[in-house]
């Protein structure tokens, strides 16, 4: 009788956890103490198969339904097939470790279950991984002759509910092959300098002292971790030395910054103040000194980002408001927003499809209905939010839209409704790589921002990683009041 692995143990009970607590997967493995003693290696294949697994729970379900003759199984019997299924079809664990360690794992769960799981593992094995290598051929055949992919396809590699499959490929092409190829490798951890209170070399001297080993990567401040491990115990991010942001967080923020001349600038979607600090870095390089008037819908995130940018260098130059910024344009808005801005950046909330590598809950939690058709409630929203905020727009400013989606429905979708608007017809499309910080890039951060503009002008980042900018998939459009 096989030995159960201890990492592979750990993950059903972190799995289990997820579900039982309706729980997010990175947030559990913070917190949970079932990891502790477990070796880096261990630690490293647990962590990789709950993400997984949480990634493409919908997806390996159907695959073990598909071989069982009734369809209910008991919640910890059907754990342990998920994460065996997800070892098979995604991580390429030969057959029969696979095998075997899930039948100790559905074991487990219940002593009856090991012939079960046996038989169904194993019809998974000879029939569903050859298909699983098959459509992993035709889209890695697809992206390098710039083809079509089948939905079909897009959804079995990508691990992806078939309708959010067929929107993506609508949304991206081509550039969904590499999307669903890379649907289960690992966000490359990343930094960037808080250029408030460092320079970049400053900031990577301290990262390097502190044994995290970084590397500058092709854009201004953004800095790639060999080691992420120490980060929180070396303080950096506590003081705001250096923020945990993915390099296209880094991008929108730098290209959404102001001009040096301009006085004030309104942030809508402030969050946790990752994005001001990176905002008022820019304009900082840029030689100014922009007020920020923040507002965020949370008060708890208000709260926090006060502290925040206290911290992290802004002292005065920021004021953090919590309101419903669908009543921007109100004329009861708090005073403090009762003026115009030469820079309006909405920071609108969305699906984060563009985000499904570092938050796996995403591709099976997102409701069709949310992005899909005329009754959709996040473009709704995200263009009342847009139109809101314009009417803060000074005359000749600049507003700025981005999301964290890679959905048409919620990026150009939204723009040229709001453009052919009675809010939109006095602003004009700004190409991103006409921002006022764009003339500070380097000849490397040039070549990556002008593959990524479209011919509308606007920004997708989601082909970062061909470039060698590995991260997540973010939209930017630049407008300028005209009139």
């Amino acid at each position: 009788m096989a030995r159960l692995a201890p990492a592979r143990g750990a993950a059903l009970r972190l799995c289990a956890a997820c579900r039982q607590r309706d729980a997010r997967a990175r947030e559990l493995l913070r917190t949970s103490d079932v990891m502790d003693g477990l070796d880096p290696r261990d630690r490293a294949l647990a962590t990789r198969l709950v993400l997984g697994v949480q990634r493409a729970h919908g997806l390996c379900d159907a695959v073990v339904d598909a071989h069982l003759a009734h369809g209910h199984l008991e919640p910890r019997v059907r754990d342990a097939l998920r994460l065996s299924a997800f070892e098979l079809l995604y991580l390429g664990t030969p057959t029969q470790v696979a095998v075997s360690q899930g039948v100790e794992l559905a074991a487990v769960a219940s002593s009856r279950a090991r012939g079960l799981a046996n038989a169904v593992l194993r019809r998974i094995a000879e029939g569903d991984v050859p298909a699983m290598e098959a459509a992993r051929g035709r889209l890695r055949a697809a992206r390098d002759a710039g083809g079509a992919p089948s939905v079909a396809d897009v959804a079995l590699v990508g691990a992806l509910p078939e309708w959010l499959a067929r929107e993506l490929l609508a949304s991206l092409g081509t550039g969904a092959c590499a999307l669903a190829l890379d649907a289960m490798e690992s966000p490359a951890p990343a930094v960037a300098a808080n250029l408030n209170l460092n320079a970049e070399d400053q900031a990577l001297a301290l990262l390097t002292d502190a044994g995290l080993h970084p590397s500058r990567l092709p854009w201004p401040g953004c800095i790639a971790l060999g080691a992420q491990a120490g980060l929180a115990a070396s303080g950096l991010v506590e003081r705001t030395a250096v923020l945990p942001a993915d390099p296209a967080a880094q991008m929108v923020s730098w290209l959404a910054a102001p001009a040096a001349d301009v006085d004030a600038m309104l942030e809508v979607g402030q969050g946790r103040a990752t994005k001001t600090l990176l905002l008022a870095g820019a304009n900082r390089r840029l030689g100014g000194s922009v007020l920020l008037a923040c507002v965020d819908s949370v008060a708890f995130k208000s709260r926090l980002a006060r502290e925040r940018v206290r911290t992290g260098g802004l002292g005065g130059r920021a004021t953090c408001l919590t309101l419903d910024a669908t009543r921007l344009d109100a004329p009861d808005v708090l005073p403090e927003l009762r003026r115009t801005f030469g820079q309006v950046f909405v920071d609108a909330p969305c699906s984060g499809t563009g985000t499904m590598r570092r938050h796996p809950e995403v591709a099976w939690s997102l409701g069709q209905g949310s992005v899909c058709g005329g009754s959709a409630t996040l473009p709704a929203l995200q263009l009342r939010m847009l139109s809101a905020a314009s009417a803060r727009v000074a005359a000749g400013g600049t507003l700025a839209y981005s999301t964290c989606s890679d959905l048409a429905a919620e990026d150009e979708d939204v723009v040229r409704a709001f453009l052919a608007s009675d809010a939109g017809r006095g602003f004009a499309p700004l190409p991103v790589t006409e921002a006022p910080c764009a003339s500070a890039l380097d000849a490397e951060s040039l070549r990556i921002l002008r593959a990524m503009t479209g011919r509308d002008g606007f920004l997708r980042t989601e082909g970062g990683r061909a470039l060698g900018l590995d991260c997540d998939g973010h939209f930017l459009a630049l407008m300028r009041r005209v009139r």
